[in-house]
């Protein structure tokens, strides 16, 4: 048994590497059932439920994660101080992402008790009281991490995340300037300032931010997608940063590609369209990438046509799978069902695990009344990503109305339903799946949870998808009118994409 106990300690790291946060691979579930073996012969084996729920909490299983601490906590000898404090750090974090902040602040005072100056903790602490809405108290906390870390930037940041939150945006700025100086050289400095400025609602201060840090470290996704979300939500703020950098640079193809790929990826399609035009202008600028994105950028103006030129032009500097998959989607589009199976097979052979490449070719599939062949390739689809919401339902879908297989479909519609949904489109593949399996007033509930608060275009669009697939032909066109407003541009989802299940096509007759 020790022997068990240090290789799956040994073995912790490499499977936490290897999983998703909601994908178990064969070596985690093996893992965890040897650590449920172990605690069937000792229950009260402290080290093997801290072992297990750390696990757990790598997989967002926080309920399971909860109960295993508890436990490990009520029998872990008071002798063990190192490990309840990491038990307690634990309950902490996991009592953060299941919002439950009283739990959370209990924890870590807990921790504090045993190590006061542990900088980890008080550090979690203030935040813990930001999120309890205790900006005063967190201010304080934030401070004292300065006579444990000289000119800490995390406790001026924190420091000034409490300032914003009392309106005290003098204050914040200057605490701001002072985490600059503290590690002037690190991209994600400027990102934490993009942040703090968007909680000040100054969009175009927190671009400029993102824009520094992208500029500092392009190999990161952390300021580009903070660049993609600000665009999604106000994409004038990251164009006049844009545009602004473009002026003070002395070659500007690399703003240009910059602003095409963030308004492309943020559903600006027409701006994408302007800004990677002018970039092809370059000889030197005309790779398959850019291609790609303008083949991209003219199917979300539903510009047919053009959008399989830019994907052949992709294809002729660099073939791709990505380049095959939007050729295959525009032909189904334009009706070529066997022009779109082959381009979607041809992806296939550059990577034969490529699921959008497999949607694609079960779509065309299903457009050609094939639902054996739809079938085998959706259930090679679930192989490779078994927590693909698209796949599943697609799946569902030739269960239910091609190949008649109700129970089939009934066990696509749970695993989506299990899976956990905060955003959408995840919302609204769940709602339909509730939906489906007879559960319309849970769906309708889960579609309305996902619309409370600030939604945006994307989750009005998705909604109105939702709606659509259910028979609310009238709450969709609402939903619809509403992400219109907000700015979807996507005219290919508005005008011509008919995927089964999850698209407008029900309600198209409505759409101007």
């Amino acid at each position: 048994m020790k022997y068990l106990k240090r290789t799956l300690a040994g073995v912790a790291l490499c499977a936490s590497l290897l999983c998703s946060a909601q994908q178990i691979n064969p070596m985690t579930k093996a893992m965890l059932d040897a650590y449920t073996e172990l605690l069937k012969e000792n229950p009260k084996d402290y080290q093997t439920l801290y072992e297990r729920a750390a696990q757990y909490y790598n997989l967002s299983r926080y309920d399971d994660a909860q109960n295993d601490l508890a436990k490990a906590l009520e029998y872990t000898p008071a002798k063990e101080k190192a490990l309840r404090l990491s038990e307690l750090s634990l309950m902490a974090d996991v009592a953060v992402e299941t919002k439950n902040y009283e739990l959370a602040l209990k924890s870590v005072d807990e921790a504090l008790e045993l190590d006061p100056d542990n900088y980890a903790e008080r550090y979690k602490k203030g935040n813990i009281l930001l999120y309890l809405n205790k900006p005063e108290e967190a201010y304080r906390v934030f401070n004292g991490l300065q006579n444990l870390k000289s000119r800490s930037q995390e406790a001026y940041i924190g420091m000034a995340k409490a300032c914003i939150m009392q309106k005290n945006y003098p204050e914040a700025e200057t605490l701001m300037k002072e985490a600059e100086n503290a590690d002037p050289t690190n991209y994600l400095t400027y990102c934490r300032l993009g942040d703090l400025y968007l909680d000040m609602e100054q969009p175009e201060n927190a671009a400029t931010n993102y824009l520094v840090g992208f500029t500092m470290d392009n190999t990161s996704q952390r300021p580009l997608q903070s660049l993609i979300s600000l665009a999604s939500a106000d994409y004038n703020a990251v164009a006049t940063a844009l545009d602004y950098a473009a002026e003070k640079a002395d070659n500007n193809m690399s703003i240009l590609f910059l602003k095409g790929n963030i308004a492309c990826q943020s559903g600006n399609y027409g701006q994408a369209d302007v800004a990677l035009t002018q970039l092809l202008k370059y000889p030197e600028a005309r790779a398959a990438g850019v291609y790609y994105q303008l083949g991209k950028a003219k199917l979300g103006q539903n510009d047919l046509a053009a959008a399989i030129e830019a994907a052949n032009n992709s294809i002729g500097v660099t073939p791709s799978a990505d380049a095959y998959v939007l050729k295959s989607k525009v032909e189904l589009a334009q009706g070529k069902t066997a022009e779109a199976l082959a381009d979607a097979d041809r992806a296939l052979k550059f990577d034969q695990n490529d699921v959008d490449a497999m949607l694609a070719k079960a779509q065309a599939q299903i457009a050609g009344n094939d639902a054996k062949g739809a079938l085998a390739t959706l259930n090679e689809a679930v192989m490779v990503a078994p927590d693909s919401q698209a796949a599943l339902l697609l799946r569902a879908y030739v269960n239910s109305e091609l190949s008649k297989n109700a129970k089939g479909a009934v066990g696509d519609y749970n695993r989506i339903i299990l899976e956990e949904a905060t955003v959408f489109p995840e919302i609204a593949y769940k709602g339909i799946a509730q939906a489906k399996a007879g559960k319309k007033l849970d769906a309708d509930s889960t579609v309305a949870a996902g619309l409370s608060g600030n939604p945006g275009k994307d989750a009005y669009y998705y909604a109105a998808v939702y709606y659509a697939q259910t028979g609310n032909l009238e709450k969709a066109k609402e939903m619809l009118d509403k992400a219109v407003s907000a700015g979807f541009q996507n005219q290919y989802a508005l005008q011509s994409d008919n995927t089964p299940w999850f698209s407008l096509a029900p309600i198209r007759h409505l759409v101007k």
